[in-house]
């Protein structure tokens, strides 16, 4: 069975799958050569644009430390301070991670870092500062949110998010066997709209469709000429029409997802996705969606379709209660913002690992940010509000590890507005310069991703060329 759009045949593909299998010695479709998979044979890098929905407190993620900012901190983040004893310093630097991006609740400092701040320590992850939109204010999320991923900040009307700008401006991608670009969540990302070939799912499991009144996926043999759904499907779309192309590529491309196991290899579902390198995906908490979503874009990336940008969210970071203070070493205690984090580092561990074991991530690049920071003075509540600059983070092989931009400062004269961490990066940029050196985008193409920008060639130095 083939299409237009896939250049192989589902049968030689899911044979091509097996030899994989029987060569790495896990079951089929637990992992794939790429040299040996389906795909054009281009190894295009691939983006995946994290977004931290509800505007993160970048402070309260990686805090001062040491120095001039620490004594603003200490002077004026009452009761927010985390102490320095509970904080992992980063290095030897004047900043200090909140201590669940390097371990859990009952691991006490001295415990080797683990997680996110091991992949920092390793060099796989840049921090930068004073990120967000340096041309316009605003600090109602669902503005921020949809300036960034327009990427036409100050203005939402765009017919097309970012992303979908970037696929009709990057010339050398493979052709998907099924799409190029994959949303992960329960809503379409606005970076992504505009592009009709991008596909919207909360999870890869979606493609098993049972939504008919007999099953997709079975036959029942008891009774006479019943067939699963999937069967009557393709033979409706016959005809050469444009449309009836389409639905016989739209079919095609069901049934040949539902011979991937999205689910995760156990006892019970041995024919399950067994990740890499022995990463651990969350399996409770808060980090559970956000790991069975990279875990999806991983075994995606291992299948080598074409996969060249993903967006996925993580939410809840709409702190303005309770935000929350972390206590090391002491197992029950609880820290909202403290939980969101280690779920955050946990899925971006297991997924580094997995891939990395795989030998892919020298070409998997992740970006992550929020709409926009919150104010340094916490509030009457336990938290703190809307706020203006903040950090974004970048993981991968092609990654600089380290800090980049320039940290505005906490004093009263360097606040924006007197509240706020100022911006001194914008965040076009970092995606632009990831777009540039690790996407293979024109530079001049920049203007038409992100319209009104002007790119900077000499970049941040957060991604390496090539």
């Amino acid at each position: 069975m083939t299409s237009p759009r896939f250049p192989v045949s589902r049968r030689n593909f899911l044979k091509g799958c097996c030899a994989a299998a029987v060569a790495s010695s896990v079951p089929a479709l637990g992992w794939i050569d790429p040299a040996k998979a389906a795909g054009s044979g281009v190894q295009h890098d691939v983006l995946v644009y994290l977004f931290l929905r509800g505007g993160i407190d970048g402070l309260h993620l990686v805090v001062p430390y040491a120095g001039a900012d620490r004594t603003a901190y200490e002077a004026k983040r009452n009761d927010l301070v985390i102490p320095t004893s509970r904080l992992r310093r980063i290095g030897s630097s004047n900043w200090g991670w909140h201590p669940r991006a390097g371990g859990a609740a009952g691991d006490a400092i001295g415990v080797p870092n683990q997680w996110l701040s091991r992949l920092y320590d390793q060099g796989r992850v840049a921090i930068i500062q004073g990120a967000g939109m340096s041309s316009t204010v605003t600090r109602s999320h669902f503005d921020a949110q949809a300036f960034i991923e327009f990427g036409t900040p100050g203005n939402k009307s765009g017919a097309q998010g970012w992303i979908s700008r970037y696929l009709a401006n990057d010339f050398d991608m493979p052709s998907p066997m099924l799409s190029n670009a994959f949303g992960f969540g329960s809503t379409l990302q606005t970076s992504l709209y505009g592009n009709s070939d991008v596909i919207s799912i909360a999870s890869g499991e979606d493609f098993r469709l049972d939504g008919f009144h007999w099953s997709w996926d079975d036959t029942d043999t008891g009774i006479n000429g019943h067939y699963g759904a999937h069967l009557r499907v393709l033979p409706m779309w016959q005809g050469a029409s444009a449309l009836e192309q389409s639905g016989h590529a739209a079919a095609d491309a069901l049934e040949f997802m539902r011979e991937i196991d999205f689910g995760l290899q156990s006892g019970s579902n041995t024919d399950g996705y067994l990740p890499g390198g022995g990463a651990v995906y969350p399996t409770s908490g808060n980090g559970v969606t956000l790991g069975n979503q990279l875990r999806n874009i991983a075994q995606l990336v291992k299948l080598d379709m074409g996969l060249t940008v993903a967006a996925v969210d993580y939410g809840f970071w709409d702190t303005h209660e309770s935000q929350g203070m972390p206590d090391p070493g002491n197992p029950n205690h609880y820290d909202a913002f403290g939980n969101l984090t280690e779920g955050l580092a946990r899925a971006l561990d297991a997924f580094y690992i997995d891939l990395h074991a795989a030998g892919l991530m020298d070409r998997v690049t992740v970006v992550i940010q929020s709409e926009f920071g919150r104010r340094f003075r916490p509030n009457d509540s336990g938290g703190t509000d809307h706020g203006y600059g903040n950090v974004m983070l970048a993981l991968g092989n092609q990654v600089n590890g380290g800090f980049h931009g320039s940290f505005p400062g906490l004093d009263d004269l360097s606040l924006f507005e007197g509240q706020d961490v100022a911006v001194t990066t914008d965040f076009r940029q970092i995606i632009a310069e990831a777009l540039v050196k690790r996407q293979g985008v024109s530079g001049g193409a920049i203007g038409n991703i992100f319209p009104g920008f002007s790119y900077s060639a000499g970049g941040s130095g957060v991604f390496k060329t090539g």
